[in-house]
């Protein structure tokens, strides 16, 4: 979603994200029952664990010459900067619910909320880095909320 096409999910109205997002949120969906299948096939029973990431800040800023992500889209359809973590927070939102109304035992697949690990600023440690990658510390801390999930499918192992 993100990138130069993050344009064609906003509203060019100021009413923050287009209808269309639904769209690739339905095509994500579809991409995740095709995983399921797979697995379903390949390894029955295998659980499969995901994330929902968290609130990116569309700052501009990009790295090693990639991005920035989400501002330039931002930008060209005249949303600033407050309005633009407000937009990146319905996006995130969106996918959460889609995901989580996934997750459970009918598809073995585990949801773990990740949103709001991390702050909302380019502080260290647990801010970000670039608009849609956190410092070192960010990403120990996001793959600290898997533990617990782990833990319950697998007991004493962890």
């Amino acid at each position: 979603m993100v990138g130069d096409q993050f344009v064609i999910y906003l509203d060019y109205f100021g009413r923050g994200l287009s209808a269309r997002v639904q769209g690739v949120i339905d095509s994500i969906e579809a991409s995740y029952q095709a995983l399921f299948d797979f697995r379903d096939i390949h390894a029955p029973g295998a659980p499969i664990f995901c994330h929902c990431y968290d609130y990116a800040i569309p700052n501009g800023n990009g790295v090693l010459g990639q991005g920035p992500w989400l501002k330039p889209s931002l930008e060209f359809t005249s949303y600033g900067y407050p309005d633009g973590l407000t937009i990146v927070k319905d996006v995130i939102d969106g996918f959460y619910n889609m995901l989580n109304g996934l997750s459970g035992k009918k598809n073995n697949f585990i949801l773990v909320d990740t949103r709001g690990t991390l702050t909302r600023d380019t502080s260290h440690p647990l801010g970000w880095a670039n608009e849609i990658h956190p410092y070192t510390a960010g990403f120990l801390a996001l793959a600290n909320k898997f533990i617990p999930a782990l833990q319950t499918v697998f007991p004493g192992r962890i």
